[in-house]
């Protein structure tokens, strides 16, 4: 089993802990990572969080890396139980529950930013979707935040750029509504637990659907030898700071203020951690005679109208209830979009990127306006 001690991240003491052994008087939070240990999100998010929320020695963190106590089938599920009071869990996974079926997640696919993206779900959800935290609630979770990986593409030992190449292959997904989308361009979506490299070295999958930051790991680059650019703007919009919901009611205001406090550095930490693996995995791609192999028209159409449909959302729209929430959603996006660009942050495109002007967005437009007497709570009180 791959333990992480406590505030621990591949090894790595982090400077909130003087003392490796926490106080009495500290609340000791075990965190459920189903990532590796150098994984943006734990290596940098996770480091930046703990180390915000210990400022003042009232936590200490216990990082449990590669799923090493949840698994990574349960990681929800073990939060929502208390099996660890904290962890990432994917916000994509659970739509149902939330109103007009699977908005949410369809929304984590849409716009072209990943960092606006994710911020704009963000807002949405902790904001302006009552329903959207009933739901969390309901499920024995607490959302605060999300992050957004690059966009997504099909990397695989061959092209896969026609649409008929697809017909059959097994493919790496990250879940709903990934599932769904490469099940309509007639892939196989898998649900792999470990090393994504091993399995296409084994055969056990033909390709990996994620963003080429992933290729910064040697053994996936020494695999995948194409990039198939989708070019769909597709990104993951997760929770990496998801608290269990009795973890939470057990926690007084100012304990929970900590935490919202810690979220916008850590969710600002590991989109840059994001960003800079990419150029990275883009660096490692030259070196390696990866090249991008661009998708044939055909496959585009295919996946461009993945949400034609019942329940399609179109984010230009307007009205009640589906479009309703996308128009929504999409004001958030381009509001975020103006709002980086003006820090000089990821969606600028600036040389010289700070996770601190990203945070301070965070924080002004969002987690300053939450109230940690009640935010997360749910309706009835234990």
């Amino acid at each position: 089993m791959k333990r992480a001690g406590p505030v621990l991240v591949g090894g790595l003491l982090l400077a909130a802990a003087s003392n490796p052994w926490p106080a009495a008087s500290q609340r000791t939070i075990a965190v459920n990572l189903p990532l590796p240990a150098a994984h943006p999100v734990a290596a940098s998010g996770w480091r930046r969080f703990a180390e915000t929320a210990a400022r003042d020695k009232q936590f200490a963190f216990r990082l449990f890396v590669d799923g090493s106590l949840l698994g990574r089938k349960h990681a929800m599920d073990g939060v929502a139980h208390g099996d660890a009071q904290m962890g990432y869990t994917t916000l994509a996974a659970y739509p149902a529950g939330m109103p007009h079926r699977a908005v949410p997640g369809r929304l984590a696919l849409a716009g072209p930013d990943p960092m606006a993206g994710a911020a704009a779900m963000s807002e949405f959800v902790m904001l302006h979707c009552p329903a959207c935290l009933k739901s969390l609630a309901q499920h024995g979770i607490v959302f605060l935040g999300s992050h957004a990986a690059g966009p997504f593409h099909l990397l695989s030992p061959r092209p896969l750029a026609r649409a008929d190449t697809l017909k059959g292959a097994r493919i790496a997904s990250p879940g709903p509504p990934w599932d769904r989308l490469l099940q309509r361009l007639d892939g196989l979506p898998v649900a792999v637990e470990g090393s994504l490299a091993q399995a296409l070295e084994t055969g056990n999958i033909d390709a990996v659907l994620g963003p080429v930051a992933l290729l910064a790991t040697p053994a996936l680059a020494d695999r995948a030898q194409t990039v198939t650019a989708i070019h769909l703007g597709i990104h993951r919009v997760a929770s990496p700071f998801t608290a269990s919901l009795g973890f939470w009611r057990t926690l007084m205001p100012e304990e929970r203020a900590a935490l919202l406090d810690a979220a916008p550095v850590g969710l600002a930490a590991a989109a840059l951690a994001y960003r800079a693996a990419d150029q990275e995995a883009r660096k490692a791609m030259e070196k390696a005679g990866i090249a991008f192999s661009r998708a044939h028209p055909a496959l585009m159409r295919r996946a461009a109208d993945f949400d034609a449909g019942d329940g399609a959302v179109e984010l230009r729209a307007t009205g009640e209830g589906t479009t309703g929430l996308a128009a929504a959603f999409r004001r958030l996006h381009d509001k975020y979009s103006r709002l980086f660009a003006e820090a000089g942050s990821p969606a600028g495109l600036s040389d010289e990127l700070s996770a601190g002007p990203v945070a301070g967005v965070l924080r002004r437009e969002i987690f300053d306006r939450l109230d940690p007497e009640t935010y997360g709570l749910g309706l009835e009180r234990p």
